[in-house]
């Protein structure tokens, strides 16, 4: 996969018909989830592997979890607000969710100074539950750095990785941000702890949790991560002497929520792609009003991206805005100017 992509319809049919990513038909996930329709997590998520599995293992009544998380290289922005409400979504639904503040990662992949990421994550902590997080069990909410347990099961699965697997684990923007300096080149030492990390996120859960179905949900451009965190799994499950090892790693991608301005993605590395949760109201709306950019079809428009992922609007309500979107004029301009007044409410969960 190329690394300057742009993330449309093509882009996403051509990960999942590589990666094998179920079903290949784009859009579609062929299988329901607690309260969650079929449809609900098609208007939510993009593609799965395995997510079918998971499924049928929660309906059975074994023990399982979601697991998503974020970076805290900078104030939160829509994207990282969509990762989160999505994460309400399906507690509400009745699954449990493990969320993963990523000071350590940010430490590390992206060379923050340590107390500016630990600062963020109580900050992230704070946003996360005003947002109507329940951090209470079987649901978990945590940072990297105070839990020394996954730092000791990083070590421990660190035996079953290889070099060649962290330089096939590049998420799809990278060329862009390293050459913005956003981060190291190549996969330096540092990014390859960050990645074992984030993989222990995962395994933990199996391992010293007793969770037997892991599913991790992240946006379709870190698919990769979870790629390199499966086949740790499965070289784990090759060695005899490692006893009732027996875990499902699963995934469910969300689409890419589009950049202001014609970035491809919205991302805390590129302050004008996106909107942040410290913005003021004028700022939002005239980003909302006037950096909409080129598109062809609301599926490729940011600002109908945010209606669907960053809001709080029914499923009729989303239809309406479609075709809104679709027909431009005034209907749509009527629909961004009351999405923005939603947006504001929800930014100003960030104190």
């Amino acid at each position: 996969m190329a690394k300057n992509v742009v993330f449309n319809q093509e882009y996403y049919e051509n990960v999942m018909n590589e990666f094998g990513y179920d079903p290949i038909k784009f859009g579609k996930i062929n299988f329901s989830l607690g309260d969650l329709s079929e449809e609900d997590l098609q208007r939510r998520w993009l593609c799965h592997h395995d997510g079918d599995i998971f499924a049928s293992d929660f309906s059975d009544g074994e023990p399982v979890i979601v697991i998503t998380g974020f970076g805290l290289s900078g104030t939160p922005h829509a994207g990282t607000l969509s990762q989160i409400l999505r994460s309400i979504t399906l507690q509400k639904a009745g699954i449990p969710v493990h969320m993963v503040l990523g000071d350590l990662d940010a430490y590390n992949g992206k060379a923050k100074p340590l107390s500016e990421t630990l600062e963020l994550a109580e900050r992230y902590r704070e946003l996360v539950q005003n947002l109507g997080f329940d951090p209470n069990p079987p649901s978990i909410l945590r940072s990297q750095y105070d839990a020394l347990d996954v730092l000791r099961t990083a070590y421990l699965i660190g035996h079953y990785m290889e070099d060649e697997m962290f330089s096939r684990a590049e998420e799809d923007l990278h060329e862009m941000y390293s050459k913005n300096g956003k981060v190291d080149a190549d996969m330096s030492y540092r990014r390859k702890l960050s990645l074992n990390l984030m993989t222990a996120d995962f395994i933990h859960l199996h391992t010293e949790k007793g969770f037997k179905s892991v599913l991790v949900m992240l946006g379709i451009d870190e698919h990769q991560y979870v790629q390199f965190g499966r086949e740790v799994v499965e070289r784990m499950k090759q060695n005899r002497n490692i006893k009732g090892f027996d875990m499902v790693l699963a995934g469910m991608y969300s689409p890419m929520i589009k950049g202001f301005y014609d970035f491809p993605k919205m991302s805390k590395s590129f302050p004008q792609s996106g909107i942040t949760v410290d913005m003021s109201p004028d700022e939002i709306r005239k980003r909302i009003l006037e950096g909409e950019g080129h598109y062809d079809k609301p599926e490729n428009n940011v600002v109908y991206q945010m209606m669907a992922a960053t809001s709080n609007l029914s499923s009729a309500q989303l239809k309406k805005n479609y075709e809104a979107c679709l027909e431009g004029g005034n209907q749509w301009d009527k629909a961004k100017r009351e999405y923005i007044d939603m947006l504001v409410d929800i930014c100003a969960k960030w104190h």
